[in-house]
């Protein structure tokens, strides 16, 4: 969740001049605050990275006044150790004469020092986010068992969703309360994706389903199990917000989001000219992504396949009956027809299902002579063939000017790399400037580690499609220091006009760093360019 930020909130940056004050209170877990910090001037930096699972930290060196005797300075350090800290940041309204504070987060303790002298009474303290809470670093690691094991199907045999194995975790393993953990899968199932999302999870029940059970050994953090489930689709983020709150969700693309913050309001809050800063990495800049992932351990290979109506006959010998899990290699002699379905030697035949739905595979997808993969399940009381791909899932995705271009065709990618033109993406995005077309080709090859999860080419379609747009959008970066605005969050869209061109365009901000001492920001921001779709 992030602050709805208002024209009051904008107007207190605009007043001639600028008094901020912090605050920290100290809680314990059922959020009663225990001591507090208040009437700082000053308390070092506030950072806010969306590439960084521990979103938010805070380094600081308090000046302790009276209150806070040299004797006693220990003693409350240690009792804070097991308590949480809430960070306010206030600005001064010189018009109400008061000051208007805002939420910054929850943090713990991760490294402390006092220091005094004759005329210093200080205390040095870094925080990080609750996230800290997860990985280790302040707790996390799960025992009892020299196993863990997470199923994909309940005690009654109904699929799991990757919902349900995070609320689950959270509430067995963390003494959490507040959290919000959206409904993760298939791209094709989220609403950022899809405006028919809802018709596509009625007709495909098994969009959010885990695919498979997960194993881990005892020791592990909260933070490893949650990471395997949360890189099982791509682009799903997971963190703590200002107000406590454990997320799990995907990656807003801002694509429909109002503009939070206008170029004419920033450039009236900008500190100077000589602050921006253009960076463009073009070392890692790529515009052509290929994903291979996991390469299936066969349990069984046809010697031999042929058509019959719409209905491939697999001949597979001491084959009696079907088994769930069964991972089964065929080549087809035949182009397949329309609602096709798998028959292994005198069995049942089996509708042929695109992976985790109930819809048939598109017609003409199996080309004769090439080898692909199926995967046996029992579902609703029947067995069911589940396509995969060939021996390894294999996508490509191509940022380009036009998807009719003459020269870029998906034709043209699919003899270049290797690839069944049913798993390449033409990503149309004209403005960008880092389509193939205007710098060639740039290829980035994904394989290996955590996309050895990947185990459909629809998956790894996704994925493709995702770094993608990582590789030639988040590298087109902008920096700009401003005074500090304690109410400002990352990914959220802005208007901005760089000082050497003429129109403004919009960013989505990634990263914030508030320096208290200087009452500033700097926002690190990369360009958004509005999606096209082939």
């Amino acid at each position: 969740m992030k602050y709805p930020i208002t024209e009051t909130d904008k107007n207190l940056l605009l007043q001639s001049s600028m008094d901020y004050k912090y605050r920290l209170l100290i809680l314990n877990d059922a959020g009663n605050i225990l001591d507090s910090l208040t009437g700082v001037s000053q308390i070092g930096s506030y950072s806010v990275d969306s590439q960084s699972d521990i979103r938010r930290t805070c380094s600081f060196v308090l000046l302790l006044d009276n209150c806070y005797r040299t004797a006693s300075v220990e003693k409350k350090l240690f009792s804070w150790i097991g308590c949480h800290f809430k960070l306010q940041i206030g600005i001064y309204s010189l018009k109400e004469d008061e000051y208007h504070w805002y939420d910054c987060g929850y943090y713990l303790i991760t490294e402390a020092n006092t220091s005094y002298n004759v005329t210093d009474n200080s205390l040095s303290v870094d925080l990080s986010d609750w996230y800290s809470r997860l990985n280790g670093l302040r707790n996390g690691q799960i025992g009892g068992a020299p196993t863990i094991r997470i199923p994909n199907l309940d005690d009654d045999g109904n699929p799991v969703t990757l919902k349900q194995v995070v609320e689950n975790l959270l509430r067995a393993e963390t003494p959490l309360t507040d959290f919000i953990v959206d409904d993760i899968g298939e791209a094709m199932g989220m609403p950022q994706n899809n405006t028919s999302y809802e018709d596509y999870r009625a007709g495909n029940p098994l969009w959010n389903q885990l695919p498979y059970d997960l194993e881990f050994t005892a020791g592990c953090t909260i933070e490893e199990i949650l990471s395997e489930v949360r890189e099982l689709y791509p682009n799903c983020q997971m963190y703590f917000d200002i107000y406590g709150n454990f997320c799990f969700n995907q990656i807003p693309s801002c694509e429909h989001d109002p503009l939070t913050l206008s170029n004419s309001y920033l450039q009236q809050i900008l500190l100077a000219e000589e602050t921006e800063n253009s960076t463009y990495n073009l070392e890692d800049i790529k515009n052509i992504t290929e994903v291979f992932g996991t390469t299936y351990d066969i349990d069984r290979f046809a010697s031999a396949c042929t058509l019959t109506d719409n209905i491939y006959t697999l001949s597979l010998d001491d084959y009696g009956t079907y088994a769930t899990g069964d991972f089964i290699a065929f080549t087809p002699d035949t182009t397949n027809a329309l609602e096709t379905k798998i028959r292994i030697n005198a069995l049942d035949a089996l509708p042929l299902y695109r992976d985790n739905t109930n819809d048939y595979i598109d017609t003409a997808l199996l080309e004769s002579g090439k080898t692909y993969v199926f995967q046996i399940r029992y579902k609703d009381s029947a067995y069911v063939a589940y396509y995969l791909g060939q021996y390894q899932p294999h996508s490509l995705c191509v940022l380009t000017d036009n998807a009719e271009d003459s020269y870029y065709t998906k034709a043209y990618f699919a003899a270049r790399y290797n690839c069944s033109e049913n798993n390449i993406t033409l990503r149309v995005e004209p403005d960008s400037p880092f389509t193939v077309q205007k710098i060639g080709e740039v290829l980035d090859v994904k394989t290996g580690d955590t996309f050895d999860n990947i185990l459909s080419d629809s998956v790894a379609m996704e994925n493709a499609v995702y770094y993608n747009k990582q590789s030639s959008s988040v590298h087109d970066t902008v920096t700009i220091s401003t005074k500090m605005i304690p109410f400002l969050d990352i990914n959220t869209k802005i208007e901005y006009r760089k000082q050497q061109e003429t129109q403004v365009h919009s960013y989505i901000i990634s990263r914030i760093e508030n320096n208290t001492d200087s009452a500033t920001s700097k926002i690190t921001m990369y360009r958004f360019y509005p999606l096209y779709h082939a």
